[in-house]
């Protein structure tokens, strides 16, 4: 799990994060809603149908996938 500080230096550096489920992908939005603190972070993916857009929590993502493998 990272931060939110994190996600947005990943989002900065265009950096891959790896998911819970072991997926890929770039961060493209971050986006918190006040005052729950809920956040859901906007990926850009690669499956095996092609690339598509994924929405999860803050808390599905490990980490860089650099860092996190």
């Amino acid at each position: 799990m990272t931060t939110l500080r994190g996600i947005h230096e990943l989002m900065n550096a265009r950096r891959f994060v790896v998911l819970a489920d072991g997926r890929q992908g770039k961060v493209v939005r971050v986006d918190t809603v006040f005052p729950a603190n809920d956040t859901m972070v906007t990926l850009w993916t690669s499956t095996a149908s092609g690339p598509s857009v994924a929405k999860v929590p803050l808390a599905q993502i490990l980490g860089a996938a650099s860092d996190a493998r």
